[in-house]
């Protein structure tokens, strides 16, 4: 089947002779009519798409259904000038009427695309147990979203946005695909963590198995205990190895912190809790390595205080911090 002069006959750019040879294809075989039916509902999950994210999330199923759809179904044959010449306008209007009469009817009466949305507040998180076995960590202020009837029967394709650890069930027929802004991570059966706040750098990094990340100038394949941080504005990409503790840090519920001074303690805490942070005067040097157990803000504060010296104060919008004068390292 030539699915480009399919594309065209479903988003109404195709001339008078493409249609006529789309409706003689429809004639051939009641398969035909299927995957044009296929078609059609993956146009409409792609207009009814809420946001940019969805929309390309969309297109690219499109694609996909084209190119598998290529392979198997029979190839449209030109018809002769004379066969064409003997359709009547009248003859070609009643068949295409009549075979798109049958594809909305089919239409109707299947399943439609149903996005499934998972997502946390500032004040709660969640563990997850996906369709095909896949568990997932979602950290707060972070959502996930996939196709109730497409994931893990088709494919296993998540949008995501946030803090999330995943510990992906093995599929090796159906890779597992997550979608972030920027990136695109696919992988078979692996554990790894993805950090992919809006207006924020990403970070990924893999705790066993093997992932493909892919970006704007960037397609690299990530081994345990490696870890990129991508700016989506640059589009630059930093390479580096990450300790477990630090992959897994979701996953386990707890802050860690690896030789950390006050700016990078006030980046992990904005980033974790999705909270401005706001450093007060001019601190001194201080580095602070050490596990802290995420039991709510004011737990983890005053651990931090404890620990690390740290003073605090909570404010309706913000967190200030600031280091204790005489806190010894």
């Amino acid at each position: 089947m030539n699915e480009k002069i399919l594309f065209r006959y479903i988003q109404e750019l195709s001339d008078a002779a493409e249609r006529e040879l789309v409706a003689a294809w429809l004639q051939e075989s009641p398969k035909n009519r299927d995957i044009l039916v296929a078609l059609v509902k993956r146009k409409q999950a792609l207009e009814a798409a809420a946001d940019q994210q969805h929309a390309n999330f969309h297109w690219e199923r499109i694609q996909a259904a084209m190119n598998q759809e290529a392979d198997t179904a029979p190839v449209i044959r030109r018809l002769p000038v004379r066969r064409i010449i003997r359709y009547s306008a009248a003859a070609t209007l009643a068949l295409l009427v009549t075979g798109m009469g049958w594809l909305w009817k089919q239409h109707a009466a299947r399943t439609p695309v149903e996005m499934v949305k998972l997502a946390t507040t500032g004040k709660n998180k969640q563990m997850i147990t996906l369709p095909d076995g896949t568990e997932v960590w979602l950290q707060y202020n972070s959502t996930l979203e996939y196709d109730a009837h497409a994931f893990n029967t088709s494919n296993r394709q998540l949008i995501m946005t946030g803090d999330a650890f995943f510990n992906v069930a093995a599929s090796p027929d159906k890779p597992f695909q997550v979608r972030t802004l920027q990136t695109t991570i696919t992988v078979l059966g692996t554990a790894f963590s993805i950090s992919a706040r809006e207006h924020a750098q990403q970070e990924i990094a893999v705790a066993s198995g093997k992932i493909n990340v892919q970006a704007e100038k960037m397609n690299i394949n990530l081994l345990p205990m490696q870890r990129i941080t991508y700016n989506p504005v640059t589009h630059t990409m930093h390479s580096d190895s990450a300790s477990l503790d630090h992959i897994t840090a979701v996953r386990d519920n707890q802050l860690v912190f690896e030789n950390d001074d006050l700016q990078s303690i006030a980046a992990k805490l904005s980033r974790w809790y999705n909270r401005k942070v706001v450093i007060q005067g001019t601190p001194r040097q201080v580095s602070f390595t050490g596990n802290v157990q995420d039991n709510g803000l004011q737990p983890v504060l005053e651990g931090l205080s404890f620990l690390a010296g740290v003073s605090y104060d909570i404010t309706p919008d913000s967190i200030l911090l600031s280091l204790k004068r005489n806190h010894k390292k």
